[in-house]
């Protein structure tokens, strides 16, 4: 009788969450409807990616970075923005624009369709990597998965604009695999190709670092001077070289012109925005780095892998703090999330794994987490509430305020992670007596 009833109470509560998720998912594509001819004419930032693209096709490479040569080429295909009087900045790294070269043949609208079906095919890859860590997410089909992450604003933001920021989930999450194997070379390799976003990537190499994952570095090194040789090639020693100091120019520009500015970011630099609003530029420099480094040794103190269980919710606070100190942290850029929320979710629900070998020992996962699993809830349900996302970005135009969200999170991590690891300890004391 009590099986039954608990039976109930299961089914109920998978109904209750499926109707939320089908209201955010709702909310999400209503944007998406209404953006259609936004999209036609090129508003999305998928803009700088195929004018990229573009720039190379034509012969142009040293001109990647110049102003009049990118707006000349965006008004080839985007000439109906009417908020634009100069260029959408291509500001990433050279060698990622030569992976649009091919949908820049295309017409622009038919490589946003083709660049977004690649980017759900990144999201079914991720699922194959996490589903040999954690077989347990077998239990529910790839198309309720889907449906899950789509309905989480950010991935449906990335998607809707045309980002990049799902390959780096992508390859966080090959990293995450690999690291969880020990194959510490691969997973440096896989987080050196993210490097087309270096400002979310370096946080989480120097935890690594401060980790003593020597093997890890080694991997990433080789791959980001494999990829600074492909970017001397694009635009030349002089281009390469010069990258750095346009990247920052066009950043302090899109502050000035107020289309990017540290409140609607998520992360310390947009808190810190109102914290300390009259703060001058010194102070505030010196107070992010400070925080953020905090945060780091935060992470690498709390990250353990005596267990599988640890290991996972250690890894998910080092992703969290990654996105707190990224220095262009939008709302896009929390899919990086996608990843600690699954992670999470699997430690609070999901089924006990076999034992596992991490390479130290042997090692069970820990997933009873009880009244405690209600503080690592609470942050995730508030990152996915679309109405939230969209009064936040589009009508407050401070975001910054998830901040404070994903700081409470990483309290929460913290805190389970240091119940697990005291559970553990007991258990060890237990089965020795």
């Amino acid at each position: 009788m009590r099986t039954r009833r608990s039976n109930v109470k299961k089914e109920k509560y998978q109904v209750l969450l499926a109707l939320f998720l089908a209201g955010m998912l709702s909310v999400n594509l209503s944007i998406a409807w209404n953006a259609v001819e936004l999209i036609r004419k090129g508003y999305p930032d998928f803009t700088i990616y195929y004018s990229s693209g573009r720039i190379l096709v034509q012969g142009l490479r040293a001109q990647l970075y110049d102003e009049a040569t990118q707006y000349r080429v965006q008004q080839q295909f985007a000439s109906g923005v009417s908020i634009r009087q100069g260029p959408l900045p291509y500001n990433h790294p050279p060698f990622e624009a030569i992976a649009f070269v091919p949908l820049s043949l295309l017409p622009y609208s038919a490589a946003y369709c083709v660049w977004n079906v690649i980017n759900l095919i990144f999201l079914m890859t991720l699922l194959f990597f996490l589903r040999t860590a954690l077989p347990g997410l077998r239990s529910i089909s790839a198309v309720a998965w889907l449906f899950i992450w789509v309905a989480f604003f950010p991935v449906f933001f990335a998607l809707l604009q045309g980002q990049d920021v799902l390959l780096l989930v992508l390859l966080f999450t090959a990293a995450y695999v690999l690291l969880r194997r020990n194959s510490d070379i691969i997973a440096g390799c896989c987080l050196g190709l993210g490097l087309f976003r270096f400002h979310l990537v370096l946080p989480l190499v120097l935890i690594l670092l401060l980790q003593k994952r020597t093997k890890a570095i080694f991997g990433f090194l080789m791959v980001a001077i494999a990829l600074g040789f492909i970017s001397i090639a694009v635009v030349g020693w002089h281009g390469a070289l010069a990258y750095p100091g346009q990247v920052w120019q066009m950043e302090r520009a899109m502050e000035q012109h107020q289309t990017i500015f540290p409140l609607r970011m998520a992360n310390i630099r947009g808190l810190l925005a109102s914290l300390l609003p009259t703060a001058s530029k010194l102070e505030s420099t010196v107070l992010i780095a400070v925080l953020s480094l905090a945060l780091i040794f935060f992470a690498v103190r709390k990250w353990k892998t005596t267990t599988l269980a640890e290991f996972d919710l250690g890894f998910s606070l080092c992703v969290v703090v990654t996105v707190l100190v990224g220095y262009h942290t939008l709302a896009y850029d929390l899919s990086l999330l996608l990843l600690p929320i699954t992670l999470t979710l699997y430690h609070l629900f999901g089924k006990r794994e076999p034992a596992g070998d991490t390479g130290s020992g042997k090692y069970e996962r820990v997933n009873d987490a009880g009244g405690a699993g209600l503080y690592l809830l609470i942050p995730i349900l508030l990152l996915f509430l679309s109405p939230l996302h969209v009064f936040l970005a589009m009508r407050n135009e401070h975001y910054n305020v998830f901040a404070v969200v994903l700081l409470f999170w990483c309290w929460a991590l913290s805190r389970e992670i240091a119940r697990s690891s005291r559970k553990n300890v007991q258990e060890r004391s237990t089965s020795q007596v």
